[in-house]
């Protein structure tokens, strides 16, 4: 439904600037005209919907888009004492 509406005011306004370049221009048959029109208002039409779908936010604005990063806890597990040293036999002396 909304799109058959739209679809008839770009093909109205279309036909409205194709009859004006035929009007200009005369050379420029009725029928192309209404064509290049419906073209140039179907451009500008998808142009302004994207200009209009863009995200306006000013400076002061404190969104934060970014999620901060998660603090992880780190644990250090130190041994209170470290194992003795082994200790080396002596040779026996001759």
């Amino acid at each position: 439904m909304m799109f058959g509406i739209i679809g008839c005011i770009l093909l109205a306004v279309g036909s409205d600037i194709g009859f004006l370049l035929h009007w200009i221009i005369p050379s420029v048959d009725i029928g192309i005209g209404i064509v290049i029109g419906v073209i140039a208002i179907g451009f500008t039409a998808q142009l302004f919907a994207r200009v209009i779908s863009f995200p306006f936010t000013t400076l002061d604005d404190d969104i934060d888009y970014v999620e901060p990063p998660i603090q992880e806890r780190m644990t250090y597990i130190i041994d209170p004492e470290p194992a003795p040293r082994r200790r080396r036999r002596r040779s026996k002396a001759t």
